[in-house]
């Protein structure tokens, strides 16, 4: 019987080669869609999944309430509050410090050098607490003295290839020596945590030979990820109910400003778009993935809806084929069975060929997002049930029409012609046709709203001139200790106009201070991110304008110690009409100092944040050169730059980068949002297309004989057109 089903089906196929194209082509493209965006949703899903205590563990997160107004969430904390939660509370069972090192670290053994972009500090119970992967040394003691350090295996090969790395010493942040305790497996492709090389918290401890980071284990600076392992059962409500007493016993300057509570850890990854300060870490958006989930059903609806829609519509040329295997003894059942392994046999066909696709187009779509994307996800059990499953379920409801249906006519009728479409199946393929308009058209308003805010963020004026300015990094390097002289020698070329040095540049984060301002009272905490320049020409390198007062001048030397310009933006929040001569201080940086000036607000971060108060203060320390050139000569300006940095410092990698490039990089996730939606978007619309060719074709072989009757009468081509067009076009 099987082989009878399976003979008659083929037959039936190679009958009507275009339909079963359509048919088949089309499902499976939808098919395809749905999968590569499966792919994309599930390996999102599965960061940080692979930690045993990963239901234990959490991150200490706070809500803050600054003192004018308002909310933020910040995923750091300061260096004393994790140790003193594993004092006090019983519920936890240990805690870990881990910050990412804020800038790039050149790394060097002899005369092997690395710029290691994810560098690390961790507590000594780092890999007791975690489940990444420590090949050689013991998980209590690699990171327990001081300058130690673990490498990756992939580091640990650079620096000294097949040689034993254990006990050998790197020299790594702040030209500190550390000595190699353990060699950990690269940072798995699933955690929200990067590293290449691991530092051991003790190194930040005062003493001598030490990094001596006191302010990384002082209440006040936040600048760490705190992670809470609790007890076996321990709910994290009870815990988060204690922290207010916590904080009123610890830290009461800030009781009332911070809020502490606990983020899931593999909550992490996926629920910390909206957290500030949330650097140098990994991490996606929630959003995305029930976009992309949306768009995947309604692809798949497309797709299966052309599959019914073309099933339902032929159903009725079969009618006479009904009637004579009636006639000659085949009962409903067959008859439905029959109909049914048709469709089954269609969406395993369409399946295998999506199967195809997926894997044709997964390594771009792997490239195009930076992930990792495999067809090993589809082994987990519920996906692999959904993957032959849907499927399934797509033939069993377009096969159910012609099953109950067709096998239920009378052999006399039919034989006679007297059968036509049965009532309802008229109105239930002008309700799918209108349904993948619908889909088609939200799909595409979509794709228009995000080009519309895309370039609403390409064209908005940022306060600043980015263009044809150069950034050099040089914090990490000796160029540093020697900047003015190298800022002297690179402003030598012609093509080079201006050149200001500053810790920061619009796009990338910088440290907040609190301050004491004039008018406010010592209970009243007022916070301000504040931005350090090394010298006196950042408003004219970077374009920006002044409102109030004046900028730092090399004739006024007392602004190099007692002088801060403000934004707009902080004039606003204290509350100062005319703030110029008001006294303003940055606790542990500035003393004595007053404002000299008011700068125009401008963009330092992206256009998701609003623009914050902004203070600048001269306090040189190397960190960034921005340089602005004519663009007359850009190979050979480069080739200048590069020669000149290779002269004071010929053991660090020349690096630059042009301000409105890294400015617009910000905006990455949002571009390929874009041009995903664009292209999913393009694909709805040729699958539902795919399918509307199908039907009109069959609706014009139905009234071919019409057709021909009113061209005899004198119809036109374009009245005939019109004619068959315009049923379509109504709905």
């Amino acid at each position: 019987m099987l082989k009878n089903y399976l003979t008659v089906t083929l037959r039936v196929l190679r009958k009507h080669p275009g339909y079963t194209g359509i048919n088949v082509v089309g499902l499976a493209v939808g098919l395809a869609c749905c999968l590569l965006i499966l792919l994309f949703v599930q390996h999102e899903r599965a960061f940080d999944a692979f930690h045993t205590n990963g239901d234990r563990l959490y991150r200490l997160n706070k809500v803050v309430t600054p003192q004018e107004g308002g909310t933020e969430r910040h995923a750091i904390s300061s260096g004393p509050m994790g140790p003193a939660m594993a004092a006090d509370f019983p519920e936890v069972e240990a805690t870990v410090r881990v910050l990412p090192w804020f800038d790039d670290v050149l790394m060097a053994r002899d005369e092997t050098t690395l710029k290691t972009p994810d560098l690390m500090l961790a507590d000594a119970n780092f890999f007791e607490v975690f489940d990444y992967d420590l090949v050689r040394g013991d998980p209590a003691t690699v990171l327990e003295a001081p300058l130690s350090m673990v490498l990756t295996e992939s580091t640990a090969r650079y620096f000294f290839g097949d040689a034993d790395p254990i006990g050998q010493t790197v020299r790594g942040l702040n030209h500190l020596d550390y000595a190699v305790t353990g060699i950990t497996a690269d940072a798995p492709a699933h955690s929200h945590l990067r590293y290449d090389a691991i530092i051991s918290w003790s190194s930040t401890g005062p003493g001598e030979g030490t990094l001596n980071f006191g302010w990384l284990n002082n209440w006040f600076p936040q600048a760490i990820y705190t992670y809470v392992l609790l007890t076996p059962d321990a709910p994290p409500a009870a815990l988060e109910a204690k922290l207010g007493g916590f904080m009123e016993q610890y830290f009461p300057q800030r009781a009332e400003q911070y809020h502490l509570y606990l983020q899931p850890f593999t909550d992490i990854y996926l629920g910390s778009s909206d957290l500030l300060h949330n650097e140098r870490i990994r991490q996606g958006n929630r959003l995305y993935v029930y976009v992309f989930s949306i768009i995947a059903v309604l692809i798949l609806a497309i797709a299966c809806i052309n599959f019914m829609n073309l099933v339902t519509a032929r159903a009725t040329r079969r009618a006479k084929e009904v009637g004579v295997r009636k006639v000659v003894g085949a009962r409903r059942a067959q008859l439905a069975a029959q109909f049914f392994s048709e469709a089954v046999f269609t969406t395993v066909a369409a399946l295998l060929l999506a199967l195809g696709l997926v894997e044709i187009a997964r390594p771009a779509l792997s490239a195009f997002t930076g992930k990792a994307l495999s067809l090993e996800v589809l082994s987990t059990p519920w996906l692999l049930a959904a993957l032959v499953g849907l499927p399934m379920l797509v033939a069993l409801v377009a096969g159910a029409y012609p099953a109950l249906v067709l096998s239920g006519f009378r052999p006399v009728r039919v034989l006679k012609g007297q059968v036509s479409d049965p009532s309802g199946s008229l109105a239930l393929r002008r309700v799918l046709v209108t349904t993948q308009f619908v889909i088609s058209i939200v799909l595409i308003a979509g794709t228009l709203i995000v080009y519309r805010q895309m370039a609403f963020l390409q064209d908005q004026n940022l306060g600043f001139s980015g263009e044809q300015v150069m950034v050099l990094p040089t914090g990490s390097t000796a160029i540093a200790q020697q900047f003015e002289a190298f800022k002297a020698e690179v402003l030598q070329h012609p093509a080079i106009t201006d050149a200001a040095g500053s810790n920061s540049v619009p796009g990338r984060s910088m440290m907040g201070f609190e301050l004491n301002a004039e008018g406010k009272s010592d209970d009243e905490t007022w916070t301000v991110v504040a931005l350090r320049v090394d010298d006196f020409d950042l408003l004219n390198t970077l374009g920006m304008d002044l409102v109030d007062g004046r900028y730092f001048s090399a004739d006024f030397p007392s602004d190099s110690t007692e002088a801060i310009v403000i934004n707009e933006a902080m004039a606003r929040m204290l509350g100062w009409t005319e703030p110029v001569g008001m006294a303003l201080d940055l606790r542990g940086e500035t003393e004595g100092a007053r404002v000299i000036g008011v700068l125009k607000d401008y963009h330092y971060e992206s256009l998701h944040h609003a623009i914050d108060p902004l203070a600048i203060y001269v306090a040189p320390r190397g960190e960034n050169l921005s340089v602005r050139i004519t663009g007359n000569d850009i190979p050979g300006t480069l080739d200048y730059l590069e020669a000149t940095w290779a002269r004071f410092d010929p053991a660090y990698p020349f690096e630059y980068s042009f301000l409105d490039e890294s400015f617009a990089a910000q905006y990455t996730n949002e571009q390929r949002l874009m041009q995903t939606l664009t292209l999913f978007a393009a694909l709805a619309i040729l699958i539902a297309c795919l399918g509307l060719f199908g039907l009109a074709a069959f609706t014009a072989e139905r009234r071919t004989k019409e057709i021909g009757v009113r061209k005899v009468l004198g119809a036109s081509v374009g009245g005939i057109v019109l004619l068959l067009s315009k049923d379509f076009a109504r709905l």
